[in-house]
This record gives structure tokens, sequence and C-alpha cells, in this order.
């Protein structure tokens, strides 16, 4: 079994990152942390059931051969996945914006971005995945929020290329 999960206390740029790495990797189960934030909760209390998400109760570890991890690659930042550290044959695959972890993967995408969804983003256009109007939307969030609307110093190029990317998908800037 292929899993997709992320950080503890989810933030925008957590969700919309498993949400697009869903879409590269469909065959896979989009696995989001209990602790989220209020902001997040908020959202999911109306948009959940849009997107197919478990949480690590519904997932048995021992069934787990990939961890494709999102927005993290550090152990003590996962919930209910301690069981995966020591396991043997299990294929690692990391999309992380933070430069500062101890989970080592066979495919490591780690690079400085505002967000780690941009990395997906460009991954989905490279790929040629169709998105729908509220995945753009979604992403966009995640975007905006770790770059401050694009104002953050960290913010890159790529970055404002991919809000674009998900403007042009029908990205609705009231929600």
């Amino acid at each position: 079994m292929k899993i997709i999960t992320t950080h503890k206390n989810s933030d925008f740029d957590a969700l919309a990152s498993l949400v697009a790495a869903n879409v590269i990797y469909p065959e896979a189960r989009a696995v989001l942390p209990t602790s989220i934030n209020e902001n997040l909760k908020a959202f999911l209390s109306i948009h959940k059931d849009l997107f197919n998400l478990y949480s690590p109760k519904e997932i048995t570890i021992d069934h787990v051969n990939t961890l494709i991890l999102v927005d993290t690659h550090s152990w003590g930042r996962l919930e209910g996945m301690k069981a995966l550290k020591d396991k043997e044959d299990l294929n690692v695959i990391i999309w992380d914006h933070h430069m500062q972890g101890d989970i080592r993967g066979e495919t490591e995408n780690i690079r400085e971005t505002g967000a780690t969804v941009t990395m997906l983003i460009q991954e989905i256009e490279k790929q040629r995945k169709l998105i729908t109007p509220i995945q753009a939307t979604l992403f966009l969030m995640g975007l905006y929020e770790d770059t401050g609307n694009l104002t953050f110093p960290s913010t890159l190029s790529e970055d404002a290329h991919a809000a674009g990317f998900l403007l042009d998908r029908k990205a609705d800037l009231y929600i």
C-alpha cells in the first residue's frame, strides 16, 4: 500500500500538498493527521467530502510499502507513522521545501520554494494532469498561506508562476 502524509498541526500548504501529491500518485491513500490548524478545520468542515482523505487510524501500517511525505521529512512531525521508521524495504518519496529533516528517501524533491505545493504544481503541470477548480483553489490557499500572498522574502518566481497556473485552472479567490 502507498500512503501520502504530512506533518502534525497541518496548515493549508500541508493539505494542499497532500491533495496535489494524490493527483500525482492516484493509487496512494492521502492520510491527514488528526491535529490540524483551526483555519484548516473550518475549511474542511465545509469541503471535506470533496477530498478522499484518511486518518492515521484507518491505515494498517504493516501493509505500507511506500511512504510519500509532503511538507516535512522529519519523523517527529509525523502522526501514527513511528512503526515505519525501522521498516525494511520501505520506499520513501519526499516533497518538501524545508531543508532540515531526518528522513532520507529514494526520491527526494527537497528545495527552497515559498511553499511545498509549488513543487507539486510544477509536477502536475509537467505531467499534464487535470485538476478541478476546488483543487486549484485549495492549492492556491496553501501557496498563499506559506508565501504571505506572494509577499514573503522566501517567495520565488516559480511560486508566482504556480499561482498563475492555478488561476488559469479556475482557482476561486472568493473562497
